[in-house]
């Protein structure tokens, strides 16, 4: 499914509200302020401009997925056992000190993502991811990211933890 495809049906559901961006300064902004003003916001994944489009997961439990790596940069020091739990999801990722694919974090919006407030991002295939801490549940933010290393968005609605097909989901709520 097409990206302005997805977006159109987001829409027209009215599944997704967008908050406002985070305005310029707010260098002391945190996501459990941010939560308890706007308790139903729904936050928007992005799809990397110009790459090809991947297949949904299954619907099932159980996922296989081939050995991978990644290492936590220090802009992400603080929620590195979210990224873990995240990373974990999938099965078989090793964390290293420096090689694999690296995880940045931001506290506000990821920005050259193809949607204005995205608030996670993975740049071909696993080269780069960055997220947003602005979301209530970072690892399921983290492994729908690293998710992306294999699949593409399973379709519009909520991510959860059900399974492969949920995680992959286009709305962080």
């Amino acid at each position: 499914m097409s990206r302005i495809v997805r977006t159109l049906v987001v829409a027209l559901t009215g599944l997704a509200i967008f908050a406002p961006a985070v305005p310029a300064g707010a260098a002391e902004f945190h996501a459990a302020e941010f939560h308890r003003e706007r308790p139903t916001t729904v936050f928007v994944t992005g799809d990397a401009p110009g790459e090809a489009e991947k297949p949904a997961p299954e619907r099932s439990v159980q996922v296989a997925v081939p050995a991978w790596r990644y290492y936590i940069t220090a802009s992400c020091a603080s929620r590195a056992a979210e990224i873990r739990r995240g990373a974990a999801y999938w099965g078989n990722g090793v964390e290293t000190t420096g090689s694999g694919t690296p995880v940045g974090c931001t506290s506000g919006y990821v920005t050259g993502c193809g949607a204005a407030r995205a608030v996670g991002c993975n740049w071909g295939r696993g080269q780069r991811i960055m997220l947003s801490t602005m979301v209530r549940d970072f690892a399921l933010l983290a492994a729908h990211e690293f998710g992306h290393n294999w699949y593409g968005h399973s379709g519009t609605g909520c991510a959860s933890w059900t399974n492969a097909n949920t995680v992959m989901r286009t709305n962080m709520c």
